[in-house]
């Protein structure tokens, strides 16, 4: 168990640090899945059951989320068709897995954590409120990597491009700023929303030609960016997070021994 909860506590760091170099908060919320193994092997003691259903759940959807974000460095899903029936059954048959793993997870916690009646009521409802928020971004996920199930290539030639930082109300300024590419094709308008990397990278092109790759709902796609010489500008933002990286690698790696082996 110690082998794999360190693996696990690998895998987190993996996503948190790839959610502050891309920029997609979803990596970081995807360790979601995680948190509920990470409990099981730290309150795991020898000769106890280890519900094997939750592990089979949490690593399904894990891998299934990750599906949705993976390689893509370019996305546009404002044109992509919506399909409400669809999106909340989604939405509900995950709730559900959700709630059973959380409570297969506190199985695993010490037991003082669960004997104050007194705020039993309040912390179901805020637990409550939490699962729900996060598995609605769980079912974006999830319903994006049903889109990528299959996907038709499409080139795109753009013109008048500018790349841009704004919030999701429009505004230059404040916090929860992403990264956007803007451009026309044959009048018409496409917005992708980049990663921190592609922005770097195309942020001085007025004229670009994209790979795009047309999900089976409508979502665009771009997986490959063409141009190696493009590839030499983020260079030195890459070195710069490979250095922060290790460091806070080694860092990581040395609590989860001690966690695991020592406390």
């Amino acid at each position: 168990m110690e082998w794999l909860g360190i693996g696990l506590w690998l895998i987190a760091y993996i996503c948190v640090f790839t959610a502050a170099v891309t920029g997609r908060k979803g990596w970081a919320l995807l360790t979601g899945w995680l948190v509920p193994l990470i409990v099981i092997t730290i309150g795991h003691d020898v000769g106890r059951q280890i519900n094997g259903l939750v592990i089979l759940i949490c690593m399904t959807l894990f891998l299934v989320c990750r599906r949705g974000m993976a390689d893509v460095k370019l996305w546009d899903i404002h044109k992509r068709k919506q399909h409400p029936i669809l999106f909340w059954i989604i939405y509900v048959v995950l709730l559900v897995l959700l709630c059973y793993v959380f409570m297969g997870m506190t199985v695993y916690l010490p037991m003082g954590m669960m004997q104050n009646t007194m705020l039993q009521t309040p912390i179901f409802v805020g637990v409550m409120v939490v699962l729900c928020w996060l598995n609605y971004i769980y079912t974006r996920m999830v319903y994006t990597a049903c889109d990528r199930i299959y996907c038709k290539k499409q080139e795109l030639r753009l013109i008048h491009c500018k790349c841009f930082r704004t919030n999701a109300i429009g505004m230059e300024h404040g916090l929860r700023k992403n990264y956007y590419l803007e451009g026309i094709q044959n009048g018409v308008i496409y917005c992708f929303q980049l990663t921190r990397r592609s922005y770097e990278i195309l942020k001085r092109e007025e004229r670009i030609c994209l790979q795009v790759q047309i999900g089976i709902f409508g979502g665009l796609y771009v997986k490959d960016l063409g141009k190696p010489e493009w590839l030499e500008r983020a260079k030195k933002v890459e070195r710069r997070d490979a250095k922060i990286g290790t460091v806070l690698l080694c860092l990581v790696m040395a609590a989860g021994i001690w966690v695991y082996w020592i406390y």
